[in-house]
């Protein structure tokens, strides 16, 4: 089984740079851009509205589906996506926002390297008179949606349905994302509220940032194994953070369990061999799907409150249900299949012909 478990990661992991590699050759297609920063001129096209996107990684494979759902809602919805990488650089990122800004784009929408940082030219935005949805993030500025997601009680849910399947004891670890950003700030909070008020003798060795990469992630758990080597559970605030970490624990023999949140697919094979405890389905593509389309309503008139909510659901077995019932911990649940359907399906949930209501979570 460790031989089988081990050639599995190695072959998700390859699929996923491939992933990565076609996104990186491409330069988008349709109504589409995509650059890794700078200024990528927007289109000629003055008949379609532009919306402006910059986010933290082209290269996470996250982001890579991301765009996937956004690039399908933007051709749904008729108007001209302009992806920009910010490749890590908060400093990046406020380049290219304030070249969107130059472009008189008609909406831009941000993944924030930094809730606190991005907030002055996320305002010179509005003040230009641009739109801004700051994506998966709570960002205080004067004028900018927020779409956001359950983070902190999600969070606290794996955490809790961890902790009951070590049988509330032991030793377990957290990868974050990046310090300042909103998402992982906020899932990490979760996570560490709940083991601290209910798992008392659950003990939390260690909490790193990753910058949401999944080789950071591996090397971090390599050094995690070696000084705590009875740690029980690993979980992340990203699945791809998963991938590494299980590349690591198998590579030293290791068995662990994880805990997650995206409700990526190739975290499925590891729920039948129940090393997931527990996945979160946002769907990064229908992520994509659900903030471009709010861009594209709001530039075409649409009135939405401050904050967005998309629903989400939490991913188990059947099986594993059963077992953290029989410990005291029941909840409502979706199986690895039953996400698949719902992860693809955004076109019919979040399309144009749902009501504005669809989008806003209201």
């Amino acid at each position: 089984m460790k031989k089988r478990t081990t050639k599995m990661i190695g072959s998700i992991m390859i699929a996923i740079v491939l992933i990565v590699l076609s996104a990186c050759g491409s330069s988008g297609s349709g109504n589409t851009t995509q650059g890794s920063g700078g200024s990528a001129p927007a289109s000629n096209d003055s008949n379609k509205p532009k919306l402006g996107i910059a986010v933290i990684d082209l290269k996470n494979a996250f982001f890579v589906r991301m765009k996937e759902g956004g690039d399908a809602a933007a051709k749904d919805y008729g108007v001209e996506a302009i992806w920009q990488s910010a490749d890590g650089s908060l400093e990046k990122q406020i380049s290219i926002i304030e070249n969107f800004i130059q472009q008189k784009v008609d909406v831009i929408l941000i993944d924030p390297m930094d809730a606190k940082g991005l907030i002055p030219v996320i305002d010179k935005a509005g003040e230009a008179g641009i739109p801004v949805i700051t994506m998966g993030n709570k960002v205080e500025g004067k004028q900018n949606h927020n779409t956001l997601y359950p983070d902190y009680e999600n969070m606290g849910m794996i955490a809790r349905a961890m902790a009951t399947a070590m049988d509330g004891k032991g030793q377990i670890a957290l990868l974050t994302g990046a310090a300042g950003n909103f998402v992982s700030d906020t899932r990490e909070k979760g996570f560490k509220d709940v083991i601290q008020k209910e798992f008392p003798d659950v003990e939390i060795v260690g909490v790193q940032p990753t910058s949401f990469d999944p080789a950071q992630a591996q090397r971090i758990t390599e050094t995690w194994l070696n000084n705590y080597p009875d740690l029980k559970g690993i979980a992340v605030i990203t699945d791809p953070l998963a991938l590494g970490a299980m590349s690591a624990a198998e590579a030293k023999g290791k068995q662990l369990i994880y805990g997650g949140i995206d409700g990526d697919v190739e975290m499925h094979p590891f729920f039948e061999n129940g090393s997931m405890i527990i996945d979160v389905l946002t769907g990064s593509a229908r992520v994509g799907y659900w903030n471009v389309a709010a861009g594209a309503r709001i530039a075409k008139g649409s009135k939405f409150p401050t904050d967005l909510f998309m629903p989400t659901h939490f991913i188990m077995t059947d099986d594993m249900a059963l077992n953290l019932k029989s410990k005291g911990m029941e909840f409502r649940h979706i199986t690895p299949q039953t996400a698949t359907v719902i992860a693809t399906g955004y076109t019919e949930e979040l399309g144009p012909n749902q009501p504005d209501e669809r989008i806003s979570g209201q």
